[in-house]
């Protein structure tokens, strides 16, 4: 199973051939991954309505998830709980707009970012499976709705009904920031004829503030670092400790500086190449109360090359 941060893109790419290989290869459910049989199309079963609005709550207030709509999972003759069959669902076109007709109703609060996708069996008219992806949520606990009014979580394999202090403390947890980097690129001649001033923005896209906000970068040569800072007197977004790692630098402020606030772009460093092929810069990102993550910035050649 893919990790939590590509979920959407493992959404984006699942094909009739993955959810085949998903019986073949007796796929079993996990704490990312549902699989459900359909009773009617028109979502007009109690047991279809409650399966959506329990998987909705439940992703949304556990991890997110996929679910897999026409898919048959049981036990197999090891005892072992797993995709089986895969019979899909007859009158595709009115199942896909039932469940986007639900989707906004199907918890409370609604769950922004439900997505459903449909694939069609090739030879087979209106016949095949829908992907629903459910993410994470910051804006629970939801409550399955669609007649079910309870909370759910995903545990291993099952959605499980929340305990009353489970539902409190969610009410109780602050949002969370989410961190992310960007990149401006400007020509810049100062001593450098030619060459590019690529400037590196750390963005809060979360719905909390993120309190000592950190970065680390490291570069490939001939990439400079810009020693001058982003306003020409050697001051960075953030504080600079000192770095003894080549072709590397790191910032970062206390808890007793200003957070990083919702929505806030905050401007941190700069580098400058003269190179006109891809640019590649490692980083990790973090903050206060959240892991570290790492990534790689790609700047592609064709924003490096100059005007004309």
């Amino acid at each position: 199973m893919a990790p939590t941060s590509d979920l959407k893109s493992w959404f984006d790419s699942i094909s009739i051939d993955d959810i085949n290989r998903f019986v073949e290869d007796g796929r079993e459910e996990d704490l990312h991954l549902d699989f459900k049989l359909l009773v009617d199309p028109n979502l007009k079963s109690r047991d279809d309505r409650k399966n959506f609005a329990a998987a909705v709550s439940g992703f949304a207030n556990s991890d997110g998830g996929l679910i897999v709509w026409g898919v048959d999972c049981r036990k197999n003759s090891d005892g072992v709980d797993c995709a089986c069959n895969a019979p899909g669902i007859d009158g595709l076109k009115k199942f896909y707009s039932h469940l986007m007709e639900f989707s906004g109703s199907a918890a409370n609060p609604s769950v922004t970012g439900v997505e459903h996708r449909a694939l069609y069996i090739p030879g087979k008219d209106d016949h095949g499976f829908v992907v629903t992806h459910v993410p994470v949520s910051d804006a629970g606990p939801h409550m399955a709705k669609l007649g079910e009014d309870r909370y759910y979580k995903r545990s291993g394999a099952s959605f499980l009904k929340m305990e009353h202090f489970e539902i409190a403390d969610m009410f109780g947890r602050r949002p969370h920031p989410k961190l992310a980097i960007s990149y401006k690129i400007a020509k810049w001649g100062l001593g450098r004829p030619g060459s590019c001033r690529i400037s590196l923005l750390l963005e809060n896209h979360g719905k909390g503030s993120a309190q000592a906000p950190y970065l680390t970068i490291s570069y490939p040569q001939p990439m400079g670092f810009d020693d001058l800072g982003m306003d020409w007197t050697e001051n960075h977004g953030l504080p600079r400790p000192l770095s003894t790692i080549a072709q590397s630098f790191r910032f970062g402020a206390s808890r007793l500086a200003a957070p990083l606030h919702p929505g806030v772009s905050l401007l941190v460093a700069s580098l400058y190449s003269q190179n006109a092929s891809e640019l590649s810069i490692l980083y990790e990102i973090g903050c206060a109360d959240l892991p570290l993550q790492t990534g790689t910035l790609v700047i592609p050649a064709s924003e490096l090359q100059p005007p004309g």
